[in-house]
């Protein structure tokens, strides 16, 4: 595979949608703490897409490999072939952009929400005050992952091309067995790490909900206690205060 080839194939898995976009779409108009449930939603929608489609791609990837094995010295494959196991290949690995994309986005709208919930909540304690780092650094460990599994199938890339440069590719590179060996390999790794990072993602995210609503009880909490406080103290002092007694 050229290089070029692998720069616009590796551009499919690694394309982004803009991360203020999503943010605004999905969550204005909420309040900080309703951002994060609505944030938690859509991360475990996407958790439970993504181990769909890296179940699809799993098992195209396998019968890609059987059908190589059964056919020696062939460049071709046969149209029913492209119809049965390459073309619905190609459409999973679609969705995984979009899957992985988003993912990505609600990482970006998670570290907004958390810088946010650190200065609404200042008293609070670490897991609201680190929240924003903890996505940043998944953000970016998930994106090293997901360029060490493709490099591990050989398809290391310096630059980018369009999404549809990219399935243009993997459709061009469908015509040798080597080529479609390798970019259903690269399918596998990529939706492997994408199904992982999504499932990090959502231990993330309920953390932080989890974080916000004991901060939110523990100020409940204190409040009713401040208030009883007081009321105890107006009763006692109503008793014992002579200036009241007839």
């Amino acid at each position: 595979m050229s290089i070029q080839s692998k720069a616009v194939f590796l551009s499919t898995i690694l394309a982004l949608l803009p991360a203020p976009a999503f943010a605004v779409s999905e969550v204005a108009g909420a309040t900080f703490p309703e951002q994060i449930v609505q944030e938690a939603t859509s991360v475990q929608q996407l958790a439970k897409q993504a181990q769909e489609v890296t179940t699809q791609i799993s098992m195209y990837a396998n019968d890609i490999e059987r059908y190589q094995n059964m056919v020696t010295n062939t460049l071709n494959m046969p149209a029913a072939m492209f119809s049965k196991i390459w073309n619905p290949l190609v459409g999973s690995i679609q969705k995984l952009t979009s899957i992985y994309s988003q993912a990505q986005a609600l990482g970006y709208a998670g570290q907004n929400i958390g810088a946010e919930l650190a200065q609404e909540y200042q008293g609070a304690g670490s897991s609201i005050k680190n929240l924003s780092s903890v996505y940043a650094n998944w953000n970016q460990t998930t994106n090293t992952d997901m360029e060490d599994a493709l490099e591990s199938q050989h398809l290391a890339a310096q630059n980018f091309a369009t999404q549809d440069a990219s399935m243009q590719t993997i459709q061009n590179e469908a015509q040798t067995a080597q080529g479609r060996e390798q970019v259903a390999a690269a399918a596998v790794a990529a939706a492997n790490v994408t199904t992982k990072s999504i499932q990090q993602l959502e231990q993330i995210t309920m953390a932080g909900q989890d974080a916000v609503l004991a901060y939110q009880r523990q100020k409940k909490a204190e409040k009713n206690v401040t208030a009883q406080e007081a009321s105890d103290g107006l009763f006692s002092g109503g008793t014992n205060n002579p200036s009241l007694l007839p």
